[in-house]
């Protein structure tokens, strides 16, 4: 005698709300956008001649969020105050570029609104003693961050939670290689353990920065591969995707400049080069918001890395 089929599950199961109802599918990336953008990374001196410069290259279907502040980075202190860019008056900083020709790391006292700007100017990929050097320089932050002539220590804004170190030049590092021959590369595998171990400090920030390329080094094999937008897009996802892995969406910090300008990173790199940028900084944020939500990202994440966490480590209001 055949067994008798059991009895139909309730349709309630599969209810919208029910326990058994199917995952609904991600929204497609096109739809995900920040409800707000701070530029956390910017040079320019200047009024801008268009009230949208970050906006480049972006569908005109797409939403264009308010710019509700920038952070201009000074590197002479007695430079002219900041001027309003994209309608809003910038905070100022002024970063410690971290000298790699050093056998240990400086002394860095530019603190604002309890955090520090460390650039690494790099146009290759840092090798491990000049990674020592940055996990070293952060190491000391954290073991005497900060001590003022009272030796008390320099915390945040509420007074309690330690300062905040943001690092500049390493999302992603200068670009150098295709995306098959980056998978296997040594510079790449370093890179992605590096990044793990300054993970490891929760008040360590990366600042998400448009790339740059040194022409001779990356056209040897393969020409200027980097003209190619998708094999582009390719490595910046080989170098992001592992970044958010570590560190999460909510400490990374959208910039719409390179680290240092050019001309200025070609005569502070231990090794000067000829180096390129191949992408805009007015289309960074286009291209940007596109690897990140093709990595699966939802809006409040995207909000974070555009603007939310800028806020967060400057005390900026949004």
């Amino acid at each position: 005698m055949p067994p008798k089929r059991p009895p139909p599950l309730p349709k309630s199961l599969f209810a919208p709300q029910g326990p058994l109802s199917p995952t609904p599918p991600p929204p497609p990336p096109s739809t995900i956008h920040p409800e707000f953008i701070i530029d956390s990374h910017s040079f320019i001196k200047n009024i801008e001649p268009t009230p949208d410069p970050i906006y480049d290259g972006l569908d005109p279907s797409y939403p264009r969020p308010p710019v509700r502040s920038a952070v201009q980075v000074k590197m002479d202190v007695s430079a002219e105050p900041a001027q309003a860019v994209l309608g809003v008056k910038p905070f100022s900083i002024h970063p410690t570029i971290l000298n790699l020709t050093l056998v240990t790391p400086p002394s860095i006292t530019n603190i604002a609104k309890g955090a520090v700007d460390i650039i690494v100017p790099s146009t290759f990929p840092l090798n491990e003693k000049e990674w020592d050097l940055l996990e070293e320089a952060v190491n000391a932050l954290d073991g005497c961050w900060g001590k003022s002539d009272k030796s008390t220590p320099v915390t945040g804004e509420n007074g309690k939670e330690p300062g905040k170190v943001v690092i500049s030049g390493i999302l992603p590092p200068p670009l150098t290689k295709t995306s098959t021959p980056l998978l296997n590369s040594d510079a790449y595998n370093e890179h992605l353990a590096r990044l793990a171990n300054l993970s490891l400090h929760a008040n360590v920030y990366l600042k998400a920065l448009p790339p740059v390329v040194d022409i001779i080094q990356g056209k040897e094999s393969e020409g200027k591969w980097w003209e190619d937008r998708k094999e582009l897009e390719r490595v910046l996802r080989m170098y992001i995707s592992p970044a958010i892995e570590a560190f999460g969406t909510h400490r990374i910090i959208f910039g719409s400049t390179p680290a240092l300008p050019l001309p200025e990173l070609s005569r502070v790199t231990p090794i000067p080069g000829e180096l390129e940028q191949p992408i805009s900084n007015g289309e960074w944020y286009t291209v940007l918001r596109k690897v990140i939500s093709e990595l699966g990202e939802g809006e409040d994440e995207m909000t974070g890395v555009m603007g939310g966490n800028a806020a967060k480590v400057y005390c900026l209001a949004h």
